[in-house]
């Protein structure tokens, strides 16, 4: 099963064991692809983590040190640090504009149900930038679960409520979606609205090219 990740600088593909990078290195697309090994993936993470802008990786450090003194010295503590987890299960509400705009052209590469290529980069930018697999299900999930517990339920255990129903949507999709559908629906409206937005010429190039690198890195690899 093909995979798409976004990132503030680009868009990778991969299975079980290829991975295809496009990314975006001033104003120039490079192309890069591996065989999936725990160094292919580290080096995923660590484009992700690091592609943010200065200002996101601040407060993510912020957050970091504010969680370790409040471990060490509970009293410090003035926010439940709990509440973190809470920004981390809904990150993709607050991705920065340009990763959102990847994460639309990611969509639209996998919408676009004919043969993908850069000639058919104008039918693809009117493909549904909604995807019916995107991770922000998982993210409804979680808020599911979460809000239907935090009325009566601590809030570490409401955090851990939501972790229950994304786990239930993660390895139950196919069931849940008959009986839950508002579920998907509200997903959708929040990829066409919050989580992706409309990506530009350069963004779908990337999206493109990337998925046309792991096409060939997978067909050719032995």
């Amino acid at each position: 099963m093909i995979m798409g990740i976004s990132f503030g600088r680009g868009v990778l593909f991969h299975d079980r064991h290829v991975l295809a990078c496009a990314e975006v290195k001033d104003g120039v697309i490079h192309l890069w692809a591996e065989k999936m090994t725990i160094r292919t993936i580290a080096k995923l993470w660590y484009r992700i983590f690091f592609s943010f802008p200065w200002y996101y990786q601040l407060f993510h450090l912020l957050l970091v040190c504010y969680a370790v003194a409040a471990w060490l010295q509970p009293e410090w503590a003035m926010i439940n640090p709990a509440w973190i987890g809470i920004y981390l299960a809904g990150f993709h509400f607050v991705f920065p504009r340009k990763l959102k705009k990847f994460h639309g052209a990611e969509h639209k590469v996998f919408s676009y149900q004919g043969k993908k290529s850069l000639e058919a980069m104008g039918e693809i930018a009117r493909a549904n930038i909604v995807n019916d697999g995107c991770s922000t299900n998982l993210v409804i999930w979680f808020f599911t679960g979460f809000l239907l517990t935090i009325t009566f339920l601590p809030l570490e255990w409401s955090l851990i409520g939501g972790a229950l129903t994304m786990l239930a949507g993660m390895f139950g999709d196919r069931t849940l979606r008959k009986s839950f559908r508002f579920v998907y629906q509200i997903s959708a409206f929040s990829q066409k609205h919050f989580t992706t937005k409309e990506p530009d010429r350069m963004h779908l190039e990337t999206a493109i090219r990337s998925y046309l690198l792991f096409e060939h890195i997978r067909d050719t690899t032995p």
